[in-house]
């Protein structure tokens, strides 16, 4: 007796959308942090994903078809934001991410209102959005690949996004053949056994590692010591740990490290004479940093700040200061300052020389790195 493909297909798109579904529970469960709702909404898109692309299944729906059809059209925007916003570790959501799935819903809506042959051009420039934003995620997983201190992140949900990258842009290309042939959509069982993997994997790491993967590190006061200080806790490490934060912050402090351009974990290690594993799961589990750029970043930041507190530099410029502490550029620098006091480095020096009784320079914005309020 033989069994009918369509069937057996049915039955794998239902277990991979109930995997996807379950994975969007799982992250749903963390907090209702921006990060974690994401991606949750990303995973429940993937799922209806796994039911837009089985024609029989959609046709089935009839004129309700749009309800699974939207968030399939969201998916690909909706991994890009989440995977920007949870490798980038960032402490604000930017709004302005949300024109992204916007527009790729208002492409993909106004071409079903069209005859497919008309439609085809805005398909296209569907698909091409679509690979561009594939292709910035790769770049930013990669990018933070050296630098991510959460180990879970770095070995298993870096891979996983890889792999759903290498899956979006197949499904993109197949598409656009699509287009070009007129050839109508056809299920394909290859397409939903790579789902079921993706959904499976999605499931097993989220569902292990998912709540030390949405920590996130508050915003430091303008003022004040960071709750990720590097002597944070320290008294309550065991003696070798504590012993090693010592020689850590002794190297920052004293020969200023975070000075050196492009300085990696690896390089900081060898001066350390530990593995680099053993450097990582102190910077992320005993002092709390999830990647470490940030780590660099504290120190850079924290010479800037005491010598924009100062006195005798009020004369040196903003430029010499951020240069000085390590920065390439103007740029990095405004915004890392930004983001970690909330305001802008002539801001920040102003009101901290009129703390200390001395009146400040009035400082032209280009001296400054054109930093706006």
């Amino acid at each position: 007796m033989s069994t009918d493909p369509m069937l057996i297909e049915a039955m794998v798109r239902g277990i991979a959308c109930g995997g996807f579904l379950a994975t969007a529970l799982i992250i749903a469960r963390v907090d209702r942090s921006t990060t974690p709702m994401m991606g949750a909404l990303f995973h429940f898109c993937r799922s209806a994903h796994v039911i837009a692309q089985f024609p029989p299944a959609m046709a089935m729906l009839g004129g309700w078809y749009l309800l699974v059809d939207i968030p399939s059209i969201a998916a690909a925007p909706l991994s890009w934001i989440f995977v920007t916003e949870f490798f980038g570790d960032t402490r604000s959501f930017n709004r302005s991410k949300l024109a992204v799935p916007a527009l790729v819903l208002a492409i993909g809506l106004t071409a079903r209102l069209l005859p497919p042959e008309s439609a085809r051009v805005l398909w296209l420039i569907n698909n091409f959005i679509n690979v561009g934003l594939f292709a910035h995620i790769t770049a930013t997983v990669l990018k933070s690949w050296n630098g991510d201190l959460v180990e879970q992140r770095r070995l298993a949900v870096a891979p996983l996004f890889l792999l759903n990258v290498a899956y979006g842009v197949a499904v993109a290309l197949v598409q656009t053949v699509e287009l070009f042939t007129f050839s109508p959509r056809q299920p394909s069982l290859f397409a939903a056994l790579a789902l079921v993997l993706i959904s499976g994997i999605s499931v097993w790491i989220f569902g292990r590692t998912t709540p030390g993967l949405f920590k996130t590190v508050p915003r430091r006061p303008v003022t004040g010591p960071s709750p990720a200080d590097p002597q944070r806790g320290a008294a309550a490490l065991p003696e070798a740990e504590a012993a090693l934060v010592a020689e850590l912050e002794r190297l920052m402090r004293v020969e200023r490290l975070y000075r050196i351009e492009n300085l990696r974990i690896s390089a900081l290690a060898m001066r350390l004479g530990v593995t680099e594993h053993r450097l990582r799961k102190l910077l992320n589990g005993d002092l709390g940093y999830r990647n470490f750029s940030a780590y660099v970043a504290y120190w850079r930041l924290d010479e800037a700040k005491q010598a924009l507190e100062d006195p005798e530099q009020r004369e040196v410029p903003i430029s010499t200061i951020a240069l000085d502490s390590g920065f390439q550029s103007l740029a990095p620098f405004n915004r890392a300052f930004k983001a970690d006091t909330g305001l802008t480095p002539t801001s920040y020096r102003r009101r901290a020389l009129k703390a200390a009784g001395v009146t400040p320079l009035e400082e032209p914005e280009a001296e400054a790195g054109g930093d706006a309020e």
